[in-house]
């Protein structure tokens, strides 16, 4: 397939394309440089059936998804049509790589590791829900792990805005027959399958887990050598537990994981929160907060912790009683009758002491009934 532009072609008589980084059944991806401004960008060139409603649906989408300023969406910052009727998406460069990248070198990752990345995603995903926008495309490759400048690792979602259908090849050739060729319908639900119309945000939950299943296990949830082959089996087959691939996948996950793949879209979670919660207790400190971030975007109660846990406020701020030193000195003294002069002054330094303790544990006793209420009338 030729590109729709080639190196040195300016886009919008502003963007000098650089490369052409690959095309697909469903558009190329360029990297271009602004020739005014010292700016590099991404330049995604959509291909589609030309049909009027494809393209008023893009661009109604992409100029959607300009609003989206979340740090873990890619940024949109242009769309336009180009001469020939191709539509394209203009967004920020990342240096990087995407997931599927680190899993053709790694081949599966380890349980943490990929709840932290997918919890990033929720918190992108949950951003694009509450504006009403649908991704429809999530797949490992629209994953993308960005370099920041103080050299930290920060998961983006791509692809918000550009709506596309189904790619992939039925011709039973041998570059249908590998997951690269298939792409993103690997991870499509069963009516994002048929139409990529009639959808809602429960499509992305179903994606999220199929590249949860694929991070987790080595594999994606269903495999074909065909689009139509895949499309049978994303329709009526079950997927393999993913604990008879991976042993070590915790039986809550695998659960959540079967949740996300239902058929049917009513029996799934509701939103990326739900999701969000259950992977919560095998994320690290740092995926707790991607936790609350998703519920406050999607304006989400999250459940009350548990009972052993104490109240937050503000910032997620615990409130802890600090610990007795057992190190100090016992403050047992004698009969005052045979203590010295040193013992005596030892002990009231000892009963003082004892007494400011009871003052704070006081203290904090009472601090901590005031969050309690607190945190139920938050509740």
């Amino acid at each position: 397939m030729n590109a729709p532009v080639v190196a040195g072609d300016v886009i919008a008589e502003k963007y000098r394309v650089d490369r052409i980084s690959g095309s697909g059944g469903v558009g190329t991806v360029a990297f271009a440089s602004h020739v005014v401004l010292p700016q590099r960008v991404a330049i995604e060139l959509l291909l589609g059936d030309g049909s009027p409603q494809l393209v008023e649906r893009s661009l109604r989408e992409a100029r959607a998804a300009v609003g989206l300023k979340g740090e873990h969406i890619a940024r949109v910052l242009d769309v336009g049509q180009l001469d020939s009727g191709v539509l394209y998406i203009v967004t920020e460069h990342l240096d990087g790589q995407d997931l599927a990248e680190l899993l053709r070198g790694r081949g599966r990752l380890e349980l943490s590791e990929a709840i932290d990345w997918m919890l990033q995603a929720c918190v992108a995903v949950a951003e694009a829900h509450a504006a009403g926008i649908v991704h429809r495309g999530l797949e490992p490759a629209r994953l993308f792990l960005a370099t920041t400048p103080g050299g930290a690792t920060l998961l983006k979602v791509l692809g918000f805005g550009a709506s596309r259908e189904p790619s992939g090849t039925s011709d039973g050739s041998a570059a249908a027959q590998t997951r690269e060729a298939l792409g993103a319908p690997l991870y499509m639900s069963p009516e994002r399958m048929r139409s990529s119309v009639a959808v809602d945000a429960r499509a992305d939950v179903w994606s999220l887990g199929a590249i949860l299943y694929r991070l987790l296990t080595g594999r994606p949830p269903f495999e074909a050598s065909s689009l139509a082959d895949l499309a049978l089996r994303v329709e009526n087959a079950a997927p393999a537990l993913p604990s008879a691939l991976q042993p070590d996948i915790p039986p809550a996950v695998e659960r959540m994981l079967l949740c996300c793949l239902e058929k049917d879209p009513a029996r799934r979670p509701t939103s990326v929160v739900e999701l969000a919660i259950a992977l919560a207790p095998h994320a690290s400190a740092a995926g707790q907060d991607h936790v609350e971030r998703a519920a406050r975007l999607l304006g989400a109660t999250l459940p009350p912790r548990p009972r052993d846990s104490l109240p937050t406020i503000g910032l997620g701020l615990s409130v802890r009683p600090r610990p007795l030193d057992s190190a100090e000195p016992s403050s047992q003294a004698g009969p005052a009758s045979q203590a010295g002069p040193a013992t005596l002054r030892r002990g009231a330094q000892d009963t003082g002491r004892n007494k400011a303790r009871l003052a704070l544990i006081a203290a904090v006793a009472s601090l901590l009934a005031i969050l309690c209420v607190a945190a139920a009338q938050l509740r």
